[in-house]
C-alpha cells in the first residue's frame, strides 16, 4: 500500500457511520505499524474533529497492545532486569518519556558507586556507600512538604530532578542493589517503605529466634538510615497491626514493580485524574497477575 492509499484510508475516519469506522479501525489495528506514523501526524491530514478523536483512540489502542505484549515478554524472562521493568512502568504513565536518558542517568549513578566498591566491604558498608553516593554526591532531596502531586512518584522524575518520594527512592535503591549483587529487597510491610538486607544463613546464625531471613533494615526515605527491630515493632504496635516483624516476608523485585504500578494508579485516583492511565489500569494489573 502506497502513501496515497494509506491517506485515503485514513480519510475514511471522517465518515460518521460507526459501521464504516468499525471496518477501518480493524484494518488499521491489524497492520498498526504501517499506519502508526501517519496517525501520529494526523493533524496534517485532517482538521475533522471526529477523525482526530478517532485517530487518538487508535493510537492509544496501538500503544496498549504493544505495551501489553512487551510487559508480558518482560515478565516471562527468567532473570528480570529491574531497571528494564521500571522503564516499562514509566512509559505507561508518560509515553513521551526519554527512557534512554533515564537509563543513562541511572547508570551514571551506579558507575559512581562502582568506583568506590570492592568485595571486601561488608553488607552494611555496601549499603552505606549507596546512601553516601545518592545523598551526598548527587544531593538527592525529599520533595518539600506541601500539595502532593502523583508525578512525584515517577522514577524518571526522581532520577532527573534528584527529588524523591518514599516509593521511588526505595525503587532506586533496589535498581542499584540488583546491578551490584547486593541482596537488598523491599519488606512487605504496609505503609512503610523499608528495605531489608537478606541473608538467611547469616540471619540464622545471628538471631536465636525465628526470623524472616533479614539481617538488617534501612529506610531510604530518611537518607538510607538504618532502622532497628524495635522501631519497626513499635510502628506495628502503633498501627495496631497484629503481626511481628519477622512475620513479614520480602517482596521480589517484580512484586514491587506491580505494587509500585498500583500505587501510582491510586495516586491518580486520589487526585481525581482522568484519562488513559486509569481507563486501562485493570488490563495492566491483569498482566502482572498472570505472571
Amino acid at each position: 500500500m502506497n502513501k496515497n492509499e494509506i491517506i485515503s484510508m485514513l480519510k475514511l475516519l471522517e465518515d460518521p457511520d460507526d459501521s464504516v469506522y468499525g471496518l477501518i479501525r480493524q484494518k488499521i489495528l491489524d497492520d498498526f505499524e504501517l499506519y502508526r506514523p501517519y496517525l501520529e501526524n494526523y493533524h496534517a491530514l485532517s482538521i475533522n474533529e471526529l477523525a482526530l478523536e478517532r485517530s487518538e483512540e487508535l493510537l492509544e489502542d496501538m500503544f496498549l497492545y504493544s505495551y501489553e505484549t512487551r510487559l508480558e515478554s518482560y515478565l516471562k524472562q527468567k532473570d528480570h532486569s529491574l531497571l528494564d521493568g521500571v522503564l516499562l512502568i514509566e512509559e505507561y504513565f508518560n509515553r513521551d518519556v526519554d527512557t534512554d536518558l533515564i537509563r543513562t542517568e541511572t547508570e551514571n549513578i551506579i558507575q559512581s558507586i562502582w568506583l568506590e566498591f570492592n568485595d571486601q566491604l561488608t553488607g552494611i558498608e555496601k549499603v552505606k556507600l549507596i546512601g553516601k553516593t545518592l545523598f551526598e554526591k548527587f544531593n538527592f532531596k525529599k520533595f518539600p512538604l506541601g500539595d502532593f502531586k502523583p508525578e512525584q512518584l515517577s522514577f524518571a522524575n526522581c532520577v532527573n530532578s534528584k527529588r524523591y518520594a518514599a516509593p521511588n527512592i526505595s525503587l532506586l535503591y533496589c535498581v542499584i542493589s540488583q546491578s551490584m549483587d547486593i541482596p537488598l529487597y523491599p519488606l512487605a510491610l504496609p505503609g512503610l517503605f523499608v528495605l531489608s538486607y537478606v541473608d538467611a544463613e547469616l540471619a540464622d546464625a545471628v538471631f536465636v529466634e525465628k526470623n524472616n531471613g533479614s539481617v538488617f533494615y534501612i529506610h531510604p526515605f530518611d537518607e538510607g538510615e538504618f532502622v532497628n527491630h524495635q522501631i519497626i515493632e513499635k510502628y506495628l504496635s502503633d498501627k495496631k497491626i497484629e503481626k511481628r516483624l519477622d512475620d513479614f516476608g520480602n517482596m521480589t523485585y517484580v512484586e514491587y514493580l506491580s505494587f509500585f504500578f498500583e500505587l501510582r494508579i491510586l495516586a491518580l485516583k486520589h487526585k481525581n485524574r482522568k484519562g488513559f492511565e486509569l481507563d486501562n489500569a485493570d488490563r495492566i494489573k491483569e498482566v502482572f497477575r498472570r505472571k
